[in-house]
């Protein structure tokens, strides 16, 4: 190889890994900033990331040309690592589509309002079970406000006195919704968070339904319990606070039986009073989601509402002496954090360490992406190195064969020179040899002519004139006296006289002297699939099959069908010589004839590949085009001449 050429192929190998390199840090690159696009929160921040993710495809986009051309050149022999490189950029490029879809969807339009509409089952589940939520929050909210508007006009001037048993009951129904309020807001924060699961939040929807159709009734009054709607949900476990109030019940006298005399009424009234004032519990408000303000108006209605007990006796008409249920009183919870911390504070905590984890999870992420990353790159590289090993070992085998190979084939020629040497020097020896004998026989010649000339006289003589016989004798005796030498044609007769027999002979051994049409082989014509026909048909093919000049006139369909189906005769050596002539190559592996297509796009000393057109004979019967084809020339049968 010129010295050229290879500072050629070894500029343009380094302009290739230096692509390749830059191809793999652009994806790199391009993954990092995918990330981003779809972890950011802010709109402006997702515009700024998916122009960057733009110019990254792009800087790929002229890399994948750069590639596209060097895969169609002939001059780069190692081909995969560009088809592989090609692919990956065109897989980042699909990606970019579908971001750039995404981006382009207006939010109103048919697309963005059915991507809305298709929900992760789990998040439609979650949705709905806030829904139904915020609705009763609503419901309670209202009617919270209600009371409280009902309160303040039976409050105005002297109904404060006279409505008093009204009104408690109306504050006791708005702690009871307060309550409920609470702990609904606090519910819906902790689904929202993945803190409780709508399967154990739904049950209570019908318990929440039915408290608000029949919360006025004093038979549902008797026995309702707040602590058994959220009992299920085992908010304690979970480490939330679940209590809104604790408050020791305030027995409440029922009404006084008609028989009691009155000053036995009047002094155990003046003790409920006064029991009633020290059994009120100093109350512990803490809230779910919600933190209270701490005004002078809002803490007396605070108080209000909190002195009321959480069960009670209505305070209908008299039901007789039954006896009124009085609960234990509850234990007061542990008390809260200090500062008045709410259920939204803790709730915002919960869910700052949540996003906390989330980004130490999301770094850890990053950085076993970046790991593999850095593997992968270190095991291509290493791949490479030993791809570079292979083909240093591949090239000095190659040159050891052909260094090989050229010292034998010197030593052949050298070889055929001897034995060409030997061959004329033992020639010349023969030539030499054979001389001599011819000047030895010329000498001798001159003796026996007399002699043969006496006998030859004699011999016609002797016959009886053997007329025109006679004579044809004597002329072919003229004819073989030179190749017969010193034989002694003289023998055989008395007084010396030759036997006329003898040379009748030799005159019929030279009439039938062989020819050399006599060296050739005859032709017998031997059907392979022979057929009974009539007599007229012709037995053997025309002598006219045999000249070359008519194969010359033959179209190509009728030389491959003489070459396929007359194996083994003259006429397919002679249809395949004029195939050749036409530029066909037989292919000794395949057992096609190959034609060149167009100039190969590879040659080297051992193959050439490009685009050829081959005789399909198996098959269809007709030619076919194959594109990139390796034809071997090991293959290649070239014993026509």
């Amino acid at each position: 190889m010129p010295a050229g050429t290879m500072a050629n192929s070894r500029k343009l190998q380094t302009e290739i890994d230096r692509v390749m390199k830059k191809v793999d840090e652009g994806v790199e690159l391009f993954d990092e900033i995918w990330e981003k696009v779809y972890s950011a929160e802010q709109q402006n921040q997702k515009e700024k990331y998916e122009m960057d993710l733009k110019k990254e495809i792009k800087k790929l986009q002229r890399l994948r040309d750069q590639i596209k051309t060097w895969i169609s050149s002939s001059d780069v022999k190692d081909k995969d690592p560009l088809i592989d490189a090609r692919k990956l950029i065109e897989t980042k490029m699909e990606q970019f589509k579908i971001c750039e879809k995404e981006t382009k969807t207006k939010t109103y339009s048919k697309e963005g309002l059915a991507r809305q509409e298709k929900l992760d089952p789990q998040e439609q589940v979650k949705r709905e079970t806030n829904a139904w939520i915020s609705d009763v929050i609503d419901k309670l909210t209202q009617l919270v406000e209600d009371r409280e508007v009902e309160i303040e006009r039976l409050s105005s001037g002297k109904g404060k006195k006279t409505n008093k048993s009204t009104i408690e009951d109306y504050n006791h129904f708005i702690a009871c919704h307060k309550y409920h309020l609470n702990k609904l807001e606090g519910i819906m924060r902790l689904v929202t968070n993945d803190v409780l699961e709508t399967d154990i939040v739904n049950p209570i929807k019908e318990d929440l339904d039915y408290y608000l159709e029949a919360y006025e009734d004093d038979d549902y009054q008797q026995g309702y319990d707040e602590e058994f709607f959220y009992e299920t949900l085992n908010l304690e476990e979970i480490g939330v606070v679940n209590v809104d109030r604790v408050t020791n019940v305030d027995t409440k006298p029922s009404k006084k039986s008609k028989d009691d005399d009155n000053a036995s009424a009047s002094t155990k009234g003046s003790k409920d009073k006064k029991s009633s004032k020290k059994t009120v519990s100093s109350v512990i408000p803490l809230t779910i989601g919600r933190a209270r303000k701490s005004s002078g108006k809002a803490s007396k209605e605070d108080e209000k509402e909190e002195l009321t007990p959480s069960k009670r006796v209505p305070s209908g008409g008299s039901v007789g002496p039954t006896p009124t249920t009085i609960p234990a009183a509850r234990p007061a919870p542990a008390a809260p954090p200090a500062g008045g911390a709410s259920m939204a504070a803790i709730l915002k905590r919960e869910t700052e360490q949540q996003e906390k984890e989330r980004q130490k999870a999301r770094q850890a992420e990053q950085l076993r992406q970046q790991q593999v990353a850095q593997q992968q790159q270190l095991q291509r590289q290493q791949q490479e190195a030993q791809l570079r090993q292979q083909q240093e070992a591949l090239r000095q085998q190659q040159q050891q064969r052909q260094e090989a190979a050229a010292k034998q084939k010197a030593m052949q020629q050298q070889e055929v020179l001897r034995q060409q040497q030997a061959q004329q020097e033992a020639l010349k020896r023969q030539q030499a040899a054979q001389q001599q004998q011819a000047l030895q026989q010329q000498a001798q010649t001159p003796e026996k002519k007399p002699q043969l000339q006496s006998q030859s006289s004699q011999g016609s003589t002797g016959t009886g004139g053997a007329g025109a016989g006679g004579g044809g004798g004597v002329a072919g005796l003229d004819l073989l006296t030179s190749g017969l030498g010193g034989l002694n044609l003289a023998a055989g007769g008395e007084n010396g006289a030759p036997d006329g027999s003898y040379l009748s002979a030799l005159n019929e051994s030279f009439a039938t002297m062989p020819s050399s049409a006599d060296s050739e082989r005859a032709r017998s014509y031997t059907p392979q699939n022979p057929y009974p026909t009539p007599a007229s048909y012709p037995s053997q093919p025309s002598p006219i099959f045999e000249n070359p000049a008519v194969f010359e006139k033959l179209g190509t369909d009728c030389l491959f069908f003489i070459f396929y189906y007359a194996q083994g005769t003259y006429q397919q050596y002679l249809a395949a010589r004029e195939l050749k002539k036409q530029s066909w190559r037989f292919h000794k592996k395949y057992m096609t004839w190959f034609q060149r297509h167009e100039e190969p796009k590879v040659t080297t000393d051992e193959y050439e590949q490009g685009t050829y057109v081959y005789f399909d004979y198996e098959t269809g019967w007709c030619t076919r085009i194959k594109q990139d084809f390796r034809f071997e020339y090991s293959f290649l049968e070239d014993s026509l001449q």
